[in-house]
């Protein structure tokens, strides 16, 4: 497994930053009316109306990924805790990983994403890749898996993500929550769901992405660097051996993540390890 020193140091093309504060455009508003260096909703946003469906969503792909049908590479790194009733958070590894997508507009209130990731969990304190780990919550020795998804497709909405093939419920439309602060332009992703197996601990990703509220209004502008923040609550994976009836508790994820200029933006090591992983991994487009 490669030295992962290089992430560590590793600084990523600024993005934009966000947070998930559960806030909706009616709440924030009512909250900042007045402050004029705060602004939100149509009023504020000059030729841009991140209220209008088609154009929400097209800001919201232009955030996260392109418009301009190229693949766009990112890179993430954070931390992993587990928690359970009565005991204090406990740290358990550290995560780097790569994701890459291509998005393309199929209609005015859609857009499809052909996305794949590969990631790898670190050793809290060495922050060297694992392959066997030890887990403190239960001291079983454990084989650490890689975690890929894709390459996979899925649909864009206005206010979810589907997979392919997919139909939803009721008209398509609906827009992301948003906010602006000053020049910087946040635009949340929420996806939550219950556990039939553990139903007092909900599935949760909270995500946030942030840019520079200029770029994202210049419709000449397909491409912009951007920011994430997110947080994620689940069950035990099924690789750290924990009992979920005798040992209930769950996994939260705390992770920054940056879009890159390009795929030459990540650290070699961190590079060579995903396209042994996935050898297609660059090559998509």
């Amino acid at each position: 497994m490669p030295s992962t020193a290089a992430y560590s140091r590793q600084t990523p093309t600024p993005l934009t930053e966000s947070f998930a504060n559960g806030l909706r455009r009616r709440e924030l508003l009512a909250g900042l009316a007045g402050l004029a260096a705060f602004g939100t909703g149509a009023a504020a946003s000059g030729d841009l109306d991140l209220d209008d469906p088609a154009q929400n969503l097209r800001a919201f792909v232009k955030l996260i990924g392109s418009l301009d049908g190229a693949p766009v590479y990112d890179m993430v790194r954070g931390s992993v805790y587990g928690l359970m009733a009565g005991r204090a958070a406990q740290p358990l590894f550290k995560t780097v990983g790569a994701g890459v997508a291509v998005y393309r507009q199929v209609s005015p209130l859609e857009f499809t994403a052909t996305s794949r990731y590969v990631g790898l969990l670190l050793d809290w304190e060495t922050g060297q890749p694992m392959e066997r780990w030890t887990n403190p919550l239960n001291g079983v020795r454990c084989t650490v898996p890689t975690t890929q998804y894709g390459p996979g497709d899925m649909r864009v909405l206005g206010d979810r993500m589907l997979p392919a093939g997919m139909e939803m419920d009721g008209p398509v439309g609906g827009t992301r929550p948003w906010f602006r602060l000053g020049d910087t332009v946040h635009m949340h992703r929420e996806v939550l769901a219950g556990d039939p197996q553990q139903p007092l601990f909900p599935k949760g990703d909270l995500m946030t992405y942030s840019g520079d509220w200029k770029l994202l209004q210049d419709a000449a502008v397909l491409r912009m660097p951007s920011r994430l923040n997110f947080s994620a609550v689940e069950k035990w994976r099924d690789w750290m051996n924990m009992d979920a009836q005798a040992q209930p508790g769950t996994l939260w994820w705390h992770v920054a993540g940056a879009k890159l200029q390009g795929p030459g933006d990540y650290p070699p090591d961190l590079r060579e390890w995903v396209t042994r992983q996935d050898p297609g991994f660059f090559d998509v487009g």
